[in-house]
C-alpha cells in the first residue's frame, strides 16, 4: 500500500511540475520580475491558478499512459531516470499531437516550435520529477554477481591441471589413452 501511495504521489507531483513548466513558457519569470509589488503577486497567483488547472488536465490525459508505463517499469525493475524521462516526453508529445489533431482548420494553430518545445520540456521535467519521487525505488531489486569476487579455486593443489589419473579411460600400464583418435590434419601446429 505504501508503494501505491508513493507512485500516486509521484504522479501528482509530476503533473504539477509539467503544468508549472508549461505555464512558465507562457508567463515567463522575466515578465513576473518586470512587475512591481502587488501586480507581481497578483500575476504569480494567476500563474499558479492556471498551473493547477493545467495539472488537472494533464493528470486526466496522462493517467492511462502513465499507469501502463509505471506498471511496466515496476515489473521490469526499471530504476533509471532515462526510462521515466523518455516516458514523460512521449506522453507530452502524444498530448501535443492530440491537441493538434483536435484543432479546427483556421488561421491560428498550435503547431509551432515554441509549443512543441514547451510540451517536450514539460514532459521531460514530469518524467524526471516522477523518477526523483517514486521511480528510483520501483520494482524488485535485481541480484547481480559481485564483480570483485574471484572465481572459486579448485580443491586440488594442481589448480585445475589434469593428471593421468584424472582420465578414466587411460591405460594404467602404458600411460596411453585407451581410445586413439586418428589425426586428420585438423590439429593446430602453432
Amino acid at each position: 500500500m505504501a508503494n501505491f501511495v508513493r507512485f500516486l504521489f509521484g504522479f501528482v507531483l509530476a503533473c504539477l511540475a509539467a503544468a508549472l513548466t508549461q505555464v512558465l513558457f507562457v508567463i515567463t519569470p522575466v515578465d513576473l520580475y518586470g512587475l512591481e509589488g502587488d501586480a507581481r503577486m497578483e500575476q504569480a497567483g494567476r500563474a499558479l491558478a492556471v498551473a493547477l488547472s493545467a495539472a488537472t488536465q494533464f493528470a486526466i490525459f496522462a493517467a492511462p499512459f502513465a499507469a501502463a508505463a509505471i506498471l511496466f517499469g515496476i515489473v521490469q525493475g526499471l530504476r533509471g531516470w532515462a526510462y521515466y524521462v523518455f516516458v514523460g516526453l512521449a506522453i507530452a508529445l502524444l498530448g501535443f499531437a492530440a491537441l493538434y489533431a483536435g484543432e479546427r482548420s483556421g488561421n491560428f494553430t498550435i503547431a509551432n516550435s515554441y509549443a512543441v518545445a514547451a510540451f517536450a520540456f514539460s514532459g521531460i521535467i514530469a518524467g524526471y520529477v516522477y523518477w526523483l519521487v517514486a521511480g528510483r525505488g520501483s520494482g524488485p531489486v535485481r541480484e547481480f554477481a559481485d564483480p570483485l569476487r574471484e572465481a572459486p579455486v579448485p580443491e586440488t593443489a594442481s589448480r585445475g591441471h589434469l593428471k593421468a589419473k584424472d582420465y578414466g579411460g587411460a591405460d594404467e600400464t602404458t600411460g596411453e589413452p585407451a581410445i586413439t583418435v586418428p589425426d586428420r590434419g585438423l590439429r593446430k601446429t602453432h
